[in-house]
C-alpha cells in the first residue's frame, strides 16, 4: 500500500514537471505569450532606427549642449584670428600713415581745414563728425555771441582735440573795425565767453579778423601783435562766404581754383547752420587732400 502511494506522488510530479516543460516550448513556438512579446518588443526598441535617430539628432538635449560648446568653441578661434588680423590691419594702416606723413612733411604738403563763425547748432556737430571719421583735427575761430547760444557744441569741439580760435564776440564790423581798441575790447570780451565755457584755464592766442586782416591797416595788426595774439587769415577758400545754400559743386570748384599749386593751405570755410552745402562738399575737399598728399595740422601746430 505504501508503496503504491510513493508511486502515485512521483507520477504526479512527473507529470506537472512535464506539463511545465510543455507549455515553456508552446510559448517559445509559438510566439504568443506575454514573455515572448515582452522579449520581442525589447530587441525591437533596441534596433528602430526611427527612434536611433531621434537620439543622434542635434533635437536631443545632450547633443544641443555638445554642439553649442563647439560652436562656442569654434567663435572664439574666429574672433582670436580676427582681431590677429585687425592688430595687423592697424599696424599696416599706422605705417603707413606715418611713412605718407613723413612724405608729405618733406615735400611741405600740409593743410589747415579752419571753420568762421560757429559754433553752431546743426552744422558744427555735421562737421565735427566728418572730421572725427577721418581723424583730422581743424580749427574753429569762435564768434563769442555763439558760443554763448550754442555752449554744449563749443565744449564738444574743444573735448574732441580741435584747436578754438578768436573770432571777435560781436562780429560787428561797424563796431570792431572802427579803431583798434574797440576790435580788442571785443576780442577780450569773446576771451571771457571762452573761459566761461571751457574753464577759467582755457586759452588761446589765435585770432582771426571777421573779412579778414586784409585792409585793415597797420594799426588793427600792430595791436592786435602787441596785446599778445597771433592772427591767421587764409589763402584758399571753398567760397561758402559768397551766398546762401551754394551748390556743392561750386564750392569745389572754388576751392579748386583758390588750392592749386600750393604745398601749404590754410583753408577758410564756415560752419554757420546758413552753410549746409559745406557739409556736402567737406569729404570731397578732405579726399582730394588726401589724394594729394596732403597731412592735416590745427593752426596750433602752425610752423612759421
Amino acid at each position: 500500500m505504501m508503496r503504491n502511494e510513493i508511486r502515485v506522488r512521483r507520477n504526479k510530479k512527473r507529470v506537472f514537471i512535464l506539463a511545465i516543460i510543455v507549455i515553456i516550448c508552446v510559448t517559445i513556438i509559438g510566439g504568443g505569450t506575454i514573455t515572448n512579446r515582452f522579449f520581442r518588443d525589447r530587441i525591437a526598441e533596441a534596433v528602430n532606427v526611427e527612434k536611433t535617430l531621434s537620439i543622434m539628432s542635434e533635437g536631443n538635449p545632450i547633443n544641443k549642449a555638445v554642439n553649442d560648446i563647439i560652436k562656442l568653441e569654434e567663435k572664439r578661434k574666429a574672433d582670436l584670428e580676427l582681431n590677429a588680423q585687425r592688430e595687423i590691419l592697424n599696424e599696416e594702416i599706422a605705417e603707413g600713415k606715418m611713412e605718407g606723413e613723413s612724405i608729405a612733411e618733406e615735400n611741405g604738403k600740409i593743410a589747415y581745414l579752419t571753420f568762421d563763425d560757429g559754433p553752431s547748432l546743426i552744422v558744427t556737430p555735421q562737421i565735427l563728425d566728418i572730421l572725427d571719421e577721418y581723424n583730422i583735427k581743424a580749427t574753429f575761430f569762435v564768434i563769442g555771441y555763439m558760443a554763448e547760444r550754442n555752449p554744449g557744441i563749443l565744449q564738444m569741439t574743444y573735448e574732441r582735440g580741435h584747436s578754438i580760435g578768436n573770432h571777435t564776440y560781436s562780429h560787428n564790423y561797424g563796431y570792431i573795425y572802427k579803431n583798434p581798441n574797440n576790435f580788442l575790447n571785443d576780442l577780450y570780451k569773446a576771451d571771457e565767453v571762452l573761459k566761461t565755457i571751457l574753464g577759467a584755464d582755457f586759452e588761446t592766442n589765435i585770432v582771426r579778423f571777421p573779412g579778414g586782416s586784409f585792409g585793415k591797416g597797420q594799426n588793427f595788426t600792430n595791436a592786435v601783435n602787441k596785446a599778445g595774439f597771433i592772427y591767421y587769415d587764409w589763402n584758399s577758400l571753398n567760397g561758402d562766404a559768397e551766398g546762401i545754400n551754394i551748390p556743392k559743386e561750386r564750392l569745389l570748384k572754388r576751392f579748386n581754383e583758390t588750392s592749386k599749386n600750393k604745398n601749404e593751405l590754410i583753408i577758410l570755410m564756415h560752419d554757420t547752420d546758413q552753410k549746409p552745402t559745406t557739409v556736402e562738399a567737406l569729404r570731397e575737399i578732405i579726399e582730394q587732400l588726401l589724394n594729394n598728399g596732403y597731412i592735416f595740422r590745427t593752426l596750433e601746430e602752425y610752423k612759421n
